[in-house]
């Protein structure tokens, strides 16, 4: 079984970025899509005649890590001065997800895409012997999303969680791509 690669995505080869950058450290990303129907029915019938959609939703929810300013003075690297905190993480031009929810800036807010990578273990050759190079494949995108909750856990023997909600337009992956309906421009 030597040489063989996992095809599987998991946790531990999954790479989250939320605007275009990787969102701190992201512990995991859970998202559903749902088409509501309506019944049809008809005069001198019990039952529908068919089920029409009328309404396509995205929603879900990511966990971030949290580390403080003492971090980047600790020498931790890939981190922010000031800490990971939502509004020390600015994914979008001028702004930050602090804006979401903060009751005062709220109308200033903009929404950001949220992306899922794999990530993939490349054998190169290199002088003298082998590197590992890795690269990244995207397989979840979710257009046009903003912050709708944020809770944080701590307990005694564990370290503090933001649990981010959120919602979004429209979602695809990497088996179909998803299109606006009808004739609006929103892309």
């Amino acid at each position: 079984m030597a040489g063989k690669k996992p095809s599987f995505i998991t946790g531990a080869n999954a790479k989250i970025k939320v605007g275009g950058k990787t969102f701190a450290y992201a512990a995991d990303v859970s998202y559903q899509v749902a088409v509501d129907t309506i019944p049809i029915e008809t005069m001198g019938r019990y039952e529908a005649v068919t089920n029409e959609p009328v309404n396509y939703s995205v929603a879900g929810e990511l966990s971030v890590v949290r580390y403080t300013g003492i971090a980047k003075t600790n020498g931790m690297p890939g981190t922010n001065t000031g800490g990971n905190g939502l509004g020390k993480v600015d994914y979008t031009t001028g702004g930050n997800g602090a804006n979401e929810i903060n009751p005062g800036n709220i109308l200033f807010s903009q929404t950001w895409d949220l992306s899922v990578f794999q990530k993939e273990q490349l054998a190169a050759t290199a002088a003298g012997g082998t590197a590992t190079v890795t690269d990244s494949v995207e397989f979840i995108t979710i257009k046009d999303c903003r912050f709708t909750r944020k809770s944080s856990a701590l307990n005694k023997r564990g370290i503090l969680v933001d649990r981010l909600a959120f919602v979004g337009i429209i979602a695809d992956d990497e088996s179909f791509d998803a299109s606006f309906s009808g004739d609006q421009d929103l892309a």
